[in-house]
């Protein structure tokens, strides 16, 4: 049974989402309630995800920020890139609550190309898990996402994707 007990909404209290703004970009940061944590427990829990953020704020990018048990720290809605690349050395705030493992689901508005993931979807996603494995973070996924269906990097792309693993998260 999937741990994802019930759809992603983005919450209406301040004390949940946080605005920033780098340069000339306003983003945020979300925070679930710790009351009702998000469980990342399969792939399944991942898609779903994707598929509902879809009806956030986001209009690109939700990188996704994940402790050792799968639990949803952060997620930040259309970050700069550069914090994308380099989430691991932001100290700023919203980002108190250690994380060691991400997902980025990238929004596609205009439907998801049928079909292989591009080489450019490879090196990019290889080039992503990399850097995320010299900051000490697990990249478990990139998502390609229109809000109807969902597509996986890492099952297109990595001999041995982290989703075939057995994993049971603490209780």
């Amino acid at each position: 049974m999937s741990s994802f007990r019930s759809r992603f909404r983005l919450p209406r209290g301040r004390q949940s989402s946080l605005r920033m703004q780098s340069q000339e970009r306003v983003w945020h940061i979300f925070h679930p309630h710790p009351d009702h944590p998000i469980v990342i427990a399969e792939f399944g829990d991942a898609a779903m995800l994707a598929i509902d953020v879809v009806d956030t704020p986001a209009e690109r990018e939700v990188l996704v920020l994940l402790d050792e048990q799968r639990h949803v720290t952060a997620m930040l809605l259309d970050p700069p890139g550069e914090l994308g690349l380099l989430v691991g050395m932001f100290t700023g705030p919203g980002l108190e609550v250690p994380f060691c493992q991400t997902i980025d689901i990238l929004i596609d508005p205009f439907g998801l190309a049928p079909g292989a993931p591009t080489d450019d979807d490879r090196r990019g996603y290889d080039s992503l898990r990399a850097i995320h494995m010299l900051q000490g973070l697990l990249l478990l996924d990139v998502l390609r996402t229109d809000g109807d269906s969902v597509r996986s990097l890492a099952i297109g792309c990595d001999p041995d994707p982290v989703w075939f693993d057995e994993f049971h998260p603490a209780a």
